[in-house]
């Protein structure tokens, strides 16, 4: 029996393939790309306006926390050899050994902190923090904004750091439950225990985290609380009263205020860590002659 088909139908075959071959490619690729709140958590220097006079400068700070995050923070800061600026934070957390190392850093360092998204001049809504826009050996240029911005899981604990540790009341702190070992909670008698702070309990964990906020002028007991009423998967949300009580934060911006907002940038005989919470911080504000030497 001969099986005859015209051109037109092979044709049609061939067509059909490329677009059957090229939708699963494309599917697949999407599913592979992630998120900018996916990616690991990068730093750089940005700033908004005419910093001769007064500017809002910052370090944003972005990103999924992991293990070696603590380490390339390390390496940023030693280039800018002591000049102090503000830290904005916007992660969905990661590693808690790397946030721990990075908060000690930022109190060495006397550095203030606070919850805000970076949104550089040129990118897109979908990717504020696009690398084409990123100046690697020097400032970027950009807006921060307190409200939409989010810290979660293990981002508060680098937060911490900050002397002064702000947010404002349109940005999101969250925390939860740490996943050590199982993925789910350990149940009893189909309950959770609301009194663990992780997944399979750890006394040598938890003394860890008590020395950390004891540290840090965090009241551990307020914090272990809203932890264990999360499991990994879900988030407690803590409220503005919540995280000025337990310390998490230090101060909540008004809505006229931005975090990253310094002034009188020539102005370096007053130290970050001698002023008061509510007042705009004098920083050393490197030139950028100065900023390309230290960054090289």
């Amino acid at each position: 029996m001969v099986i005859r088909i015209s051109l037109r139908a092979v044709f049609r075959l061939i067509v059909a393939g490329f677009l059957a071959t090229t939708l699963v490619g494309t599917s697949s690729g999407a599913t592979k790309q992630k998120a900018p709140g996916e990616w690991p958590m990068n730093f750089m220097l940005v700033r908004n306006g005419d910093c001769n006079v007064s500017c809002i400068q910052w370090i944003s700070a972005e990103g999924t926390i992991k293990p070696d995050t603590a380490g390339r923070f390390e390496t940023f800061l030693r280039k800018l050899k002591g000049k102090r600026l503000p830290i904005v934070f916007q992660s969905g957390g990661g590693n808690v050994d790397a946030a721990l190392w990075m908060g000690r850093m930022i109190r060495a360092a006397g550095l203030e902190t606070a919850v805000g998204r970076t949104q550089l001049n040129g990118c897109p809504m979908q990717v504020p923090r696009c690398p084409e826009k990123i100046v690697k050996n020097g400032w970027s240029e950009g807006e921060v904004h307190s409200g939409g911005a989010y810290c979660f899981s293990a981002c508060p604990w680098a937060l911490a750091g900050g002397k002064v540790r702000t947010a404002a009341a349109t940005a999101s702190i969250a925390v939860h439950q740490i996943t050590n070992g199982r993925k789910k909670p350990r149940m009893h008698n189909g309950r959770r225990d609301l009194d663990e702070i992780s997944t399979v309990p750890d006394p040598a964990l938890k003394q860890l985290l008590f020395d950390y906020f004891d540290e840090m002028g965090v009241n551990s007991a307020d914090v272990f609380a809203m932890m264990g009423l999360a499991t990994p998967q879900g988030l407690y949300h803590v409220w503005s009263a919540e995280a000025l009580k337990s310390g998490i934060i230090t101060k909540v911006y008004s809505y006229s205020e931005e975090p990253g907002y310094v002034t009188d940038g020539t102005d370096a005989t007053h130290p970050a860590t001698s002023m008061p919470a509510t007042a705009p911080v004098p920083v050393a504000i490197p030139t950028q002659d100065e900023l390309n030497h230290l960054l090289q």
